[in-house]
């Protein structure tokens, strides 16, 4: 930006000068008051300090008491995640020590300098008095911060959580993580991977050697065993709903390569010290509503307490031998068809955040809970060479893995992707899941942007999904009509977004208009 005349050309527009005076006024007032402030601010910090550890004897204060700031107050809770901590503390205003982003927790450097150890640089949370709190102030926020840490660590195992039963619980308040956005970072990954043998066997059809959905063991001749596991946090309030979206992300891996579910078990963590046993009832009812859907079981599972609410399904499904389909077969000239919009991951992010309306919450969880077996069961009466649902590492995520494994390349035209209502505003508002910036760093190597791409929908083909849709590899020729047919079946989103191309030397993706 330019200078202009009346500023020495040094600056644009006109010095705001009612408040620089202010300013420095506010620095004069400052400077006059410093003492008797710091004064203040010591005796309520220390207060607070004191009306806690009264409770709670193994809390840890950091820093020296006699050489920090007047106003500021380190605390850790060992055995306590000072992210979930935080989401019960709804009326004090305080910060995680350790900096956690939905997929990527890191303790802060300045902890680690201190030489504090791992577990209760975990649990550490940072609060701060001003010249304006009162005694009647710490007071509350002290009482409030106990019954949390209480909640969360019971003195003696049988102390339970007093939580407000008024009204619908909503589980967001409860949870950190961001659905799939909680996935380990591809690239860390694929780095730890590379280290662990690969097992090899007659009768291993699909295994841990690529990037497919599932793993397939052959019985005999005409029957293979295709089992996949899922297990996350929903970005969902409702138990309800947040157990049937698990479900179905979990059914997806089945469906994606051609198989029948035959059965699943229940794989649960839940902090019964902090949520009423009435909301995991609701989650396994959601969970067992979807596999009635999917026309199967569940046999049983394994739970464990954990400080939030996960859930997820092993699923056991069936193929015959020579029909899989797997991720590694897709072939120059075929092309791409997506079966549903996407960006239900920046919904996810935007519910966390109360930033969507009622209606727009039912449409995210209408799309996540829809199960993929309308669309899997049209895809079979066709000549589909590959196939895989988009999850966690988004669209061009799940492609990517698509055409490393089949020794391809892509073009997507990123003006055919099918997108959810009010996705894209929000994303150029910022709201994006952590996964989300993981996906785009994973990605940058192999994407070639031909094309002017709005950031927007360049971080919505790299949305962290939490429940997408197949992504089907299908002749040229076949494919107006498999997206016909699954317009005739009620998934109107179904589109062709793209083409398997030769394997690229500029990047392995090349994003057109």
């Amino acid at each position: 930006m330019e200078g202009a005349n009346h500023e020495q050309n040094l600056r644009p527009g006109t010095e705001n000068v009612l408040e620089i005076a202010g300013l420095g006024k506010a620095a004069e007032v400052s400077k006059r008051d410093l003492e008797k402030n710091a004064l203040r601010m010591t005796r309520t910090r220390d207060s607070l300090y004191k009306l806690i550890s009264a409770q709670i004897p193994d809390v840890i204060r950091n820093g020296d008491p006699a050489h920090c700031l007047p106003n500021t107050l380190s605390l850790s809770f060992p055995n306590i995640d000072a992210t979930t901590l935080l989401s019960e503390l709804t009326g004090v205003a305080a910060s995680a020590g350790a900096a956690c982003h939905a997929d990527d927790i890191t303790v802060s450097h300045v902890l680690r300098a201190m030489h504090l150890s791992l577990e209760n640089a975990m649990g550490t949370i940072r609060l701060s008095t001003g010249k304006h709190t009162t005694d009647e102030e710490i007071s509350r926020a002290a009482a409030d911060i106990v019954k949390a840490a209480r909640n969360l660590k019971p003195a003696d195992g049988s102390e339970k959580s007093e939580m407000d039963q008024a009204g619908p619980v909503r589980l967001t308040k409860f949870t950190h993580g961001l659905g799939c956005a909680c996935k380990i970072s591809p690239r860390i990954l694929e780095e730890v991977l590379k280290e662990i043998p690969v097992p090899v066997h007659k009768d291993i059809l699909v295994g841990a050697n690529t990037s497919d959905d599932a793993a397939v063991y052959r019985i005999n001749d005409t029957t293979a065993i295709v089992q996949s596991v899922d297990f996350f946090t929903p970005v969902i309030d409702d138990p309800f709903q947040f157990g049937a979206v698990a479900a179905a992300n979990a059914l997806s891996d089945i469906y994606a390569m051609g198989a029948t579910p035959l059965f699943a078990l229940n794989i649960v963590a839940f902090p019964n010290l902090r949520l009423p046993l009435e909301v995991l009832k609701k989650i396994l009812e959601g969970a067992n509503e979807v596999a009635s859907e999917a026309g199967i079981f569940v046999l049983g599972g394994h739970t464990i307490e954990d400080n939030e609410p996960k859930f997820g399904m092993v699923v056991t499904g069936s193929v015959h031998p020579d029909k899989i389909i797997k991720n590694s077969t897709a072939r120059p000239g075929d092309d791409l068809v997506l079966t549903k919009a996407i960006g239900t991951g920046i919904l996810s992010t935007a519910l966390k955040r109360g930033l969507v309306d009622t209606e727009q919450e039912r449409a995210l969880y209408r799309t996540m809970r829809t199960l993929n077996k309308k669309a899997a069961g049209v895809m079979l009466k066709y000549e589909v060479n590959a196939c895989t649902d988009i999850t966690g590492f988004g669209l061009l995520g799940h492609l990517r893995e698509m055409c490393m494994a089949s020794e391809t390349g892509a073009d997507v035209f990123a003006g055919r992707v099918p997108l959810l209502d009010s996705v894209y505003d929000l994303a150029a508002q910022g709201i994006i899941p952590g996964g989300t910036d993981n996906n785009m760093v994973y990605l940058k190597d192999s994407l070639y942007w031909e094309a002017n791409t709005p950031r927007p929908l360049r971080v919505l083909l790299s949305d962290a999904q939490t429940s997408g849709g197949l992504l089907i590899s299908i002749p040229s020729g076949q494919s107006e009509a498999l997206v016909a047919q699954l317009h005739k079946e009620g998934i109107s989103d179904a589109t062709v977004i793209g083409t398997i191309t030769p394997m690229k030397e500029h990047g392995v993706i090349t994003i057109k208009e």
